[in-house]
Formats: structure tokens, sequence, C-alpha cells
């Protein structure tokens, strides 16, 4: 991949975290394809996670972007009451790298670190980030956003934006 396309991604993975601080749902909504996928499997063992989000026991699976849309409607309208208030968010992410593709699809990585404070008290959590990219007439979206956290245990609530 040329320089370009490398700091084009590393833009929108570090635009996505942004967004999601300010809690700016719509321009962070705006980011992804239609079709959508966003998953953060659980672990199958001490060095695998699940494989396939259809089959497979998921801590969190959103299928199309209009999943997402109703995930952010319960959290802005105060529907998710595990949720009320929001937390406050940062999110640290690094070591963007763009891992694979082709001139209609990118594979990257990238570590994250999410400190949230909120009515539950304070929690950092961490892990990585598999996303596929895809062109489309309005720039890169995001295809498919995989979450993989450290953790195996959690501790108060997780949601779209705590991690």
């Amino acid at each position: 991949m040329s320089p370009r396309i490398d700091l084009e991604v590393s833009a929108l993975i570090l635009n996505e975290a942004r967004l999601i601080d300010l809690k700016r749902w719509d321009a962070w909504l705006s980011l992804y394809s239609e079709d959508a996928v966003f998953w953060m499997p659980t672990w199958r063992d001490e060095a695998s996670t699940n494989e396939d989000p259809e089959f497979e026991l998921n801590l969190m699976y959103l299928k199309g972007r209009a999943g997402l849309e109703d995930r952010i409607y319960r959290l802005d309208s105060g529907d998710s009451f595990a949720s009320v208030p929001l937390d406050r968010t940062t999110h640290v992410v690094g070591g963007v790298l763009v891992t694979g593709g082709d001139t209609e699809r990118i594979d990257v990585q990238a570590s994250w670190i999410v400190h949230t404070y909120g009515y539950h008290g304070t929690t950092t959590r961490s892990g990585s980030y598999e996303y596929q990219l895809r062109r489309s007439v309005e720039g890169l979206r995001i295809a498919r956003k995989k979450i993989i956290m450290i953790d195996d245990r959690l501790e108060g609530p997780v949601d779209v934006y705590h991690v």
C-alpha cells in the first residue's frame, strides 16, 4: 500500500475513536457501510476467540448499519437504562497497520485502550481491532470491525462506545 493509503486509513480509524468520545453519533455512523458488521467475540480458550459470529457466543454482534443505528438510538434516547447517564470515554488507538487488501478492500489492525468514567466508576480496557475497510463513492467506509478485548472477565456495562 502507498503512504497516502496508510494516512487515509489512519485518519479514518483515529477519527472513529474521536467521534465516539465526542458522542457525535451521526458522524460516527456515517463511517460504516450499510452492510457493516460490528463484532466482539468471546474467548474460546486462552489463545483464541470464537470465529463465527452467527453460530457462536459473542460479547457483542451487530449486523448491518441498521443494528448500529438502533443501538445508538437507544443510547441517545435514554432507553438503555444501563447507559444513563452515558459514561465519558477516552479512546487511545495506536499501531494502525494496513495488513492487506486490494483496490476495493483494505485490511487493518490496530491496538486500543479505552478509559471510561461514569456512574459505575472507572474502568480501563484494552485489546485490538481488526477492520475491513471498503471504498465507496463517499470514501473509505468500515465494512467490518472485530473488537478483541484482552479481558475475559467483564465488570460493569460494555457497549459500542466502551470499546
